[in-house]
This record gives C-alpha cells, structure tokens and sequence, in this order.
C-alpha cells in the first residue's frame, strides 16, 4: 500500500498513436528510448496478466514514472524538454508534426496525480498547455485522492509507479 508520506505521487506520460505510425520515426526524433513501442499488428508482450497481444494501432510511448520528484509540474516539464530541446527551439516539434501529418498520428500528454485526502490536485501550468499545444498535444488528467480505510484501485496502481 501507498504510504501517505509518500504522497502526493505523480508522473506524466507522451503518447503518440496511429494505424500508419511507425514508432520507429518518432525514436528518430527523441533522444530516448519508448517504454513501449509497436506498429497496427505487431506482436508485444504487454505484461503478465494481458500477455501477448496484437497492436491495435501503431503506438510511441514513454514516461516519466523514473523521474523522482512528485512535483507534477516536474514531470511535465521533463516531457517539454524532450520536445523543446531549447526555448525557441521548434524544429523537433516541426519534424514530430511532420510525421504526425504523413502518418495521420495523433499526440496525446497523460498527467496522473495520487495525493493525499483533502490535497488540492496540481494545476496545469499555463507555458506547459502552450508548449504541448505546438505540437499538438491532447491534455489528459487523471487525479485522485486518498480515501480513508484500505487502498483504492487508483493506490494499487500507483504503488508500482514509484
């Protein structure tokens, strides 16, 4: 169980998808490694309980559960960075929308945030929204608080997170 010193918890994802994508020109463009990364049909093992499975569409995935800060403004500045490699600096996010337009690939930005009961969950800053919407990137949250008693699905999850 998630102890509640350790909260809040939080990390964010970047996920690029489509049919036509091809992971591999997005690795070209990011200086790391996916956590996970696969074309419509490849086979992927997709953990102990799912197994092994066919990709339903082409997928890019990356996260910043690695990162040891629980600041979620942190977590998604790290995804910026990966995107903006200077201020002012466009031409990876040109070349990312580049591929996003030929491959008909969608960019989506997870945030997911696990505080404590009666914690305000984290704002979005404003130059974050502007950086990810140059790309574009959809904006996805997922926050939740502790409850009293035993552990939620949402602790359960992120006790492996960190």
């Amino acid at each position: 169980m998630t102890s509640f010193d350790e909260l809040p918890k939080a990390y964010a994802t970047l996920r690029f998808a489509g049919d036509e994508l091809d992971p591999a020109d997005i690795s070209a463009l990011l200086p790391v490694a996916p956590k996970r990364a696969h074309r419509k049909g490849e086979i992927f093992y997709a953990g102990p309980q799912a197994g092994t499975l066919a990709g339903r569409t082409g997928i890019w995935y990356f996260d910043t559960r690695d990162l040891a800060s629980r600041d979620l403004a942190d977590h998604l500045r790290c995804i910026v960075k990966l995107l903006y490699p200077e201020p002012g600096n466009v031409d990876r996010v040109n070349n990312l929308r580049e591929v996003m337009g030929r491959k008909h690939a969608t960019a989506h930005v997870s945030c997911f945030w696990f505080g404590k009961r009666g914690a305000a969950p984290p704002a979005i800053p404003d130059d974050i929204r502007a950086a990810l919407a140059g790309l574009p990137a959809e904006i996805e949250t997922d926050f939740h608080k502790a409850r009293q008693g035993g552990p939620s699905a949402n602790e359960a999850r992120l006790r492996h997170s960190g």
